[in-house]
């Protein structure tokens, strides 16, 4: 009986184990771009900016986009299109993260609290296959 409910769990124990790597992976590295996003914003002021204009393709383009600081100075920034919205064209508006003491130097601002939610996901469902890959290992028989 004990054999043949090992053998009857194995699939179940292996799938435990690659979903539980496969999203422990995936929430350590969506952590980890989180925090690095959130150090790269840190001490950076918000402001929304309007696309001027977009040019050549998404890894190698630039973008270039004006708006206006907390005290009211109007900037206008060329940028590498890296990082920046699929979605972004001439008019639209986005809001972007700048430096105070450099107000040229910006970044499309990202808000972390949508990444949350997904983060923890990740979590529990690693969680819950780590504990279901427990639940399923193969168990040394009592009657040796």
């Amino acid at each position: 009986m004990s054999r043949e409910r090992s053998r009857r769990y194995r699939p179940v124990h292996v799938a435990c184990i690659v979903i539980a790597s496969v999203t422990g992976l995936l929430s350590v590295v969506w952590i980890g771009g989180t925090v690095a996003a959130w150090a790269g914003q840190a001490g950076r002021a918000r402001a929304t900016a309007q696309i001027l204009e977009v040019s050549g393709n998404r890894s190698s383009g630039r973008l270039v986009v004006e708006f206006t600081t907390g005290d009211g100075s109007r900037v206008k920034a060329e940028e590498r299109r890296r990082g920046w919205p699929g979605s972004a064209r001439p008019g639209a508006q986005v809001e972007v993260a700048y430096d105070p003491g450099s107000p040229a130097d910006v970044q499309p601002f990202q808000n972390l609290g949508k990444s949350s939610a997904a983060c923890a996901l990740l979590t529990v469902a690693a969680g819950a296959s780590g504990a279901g890959a427990y639940r399923t290992r193969a168990r040394p028989s009592a009657a040796a």
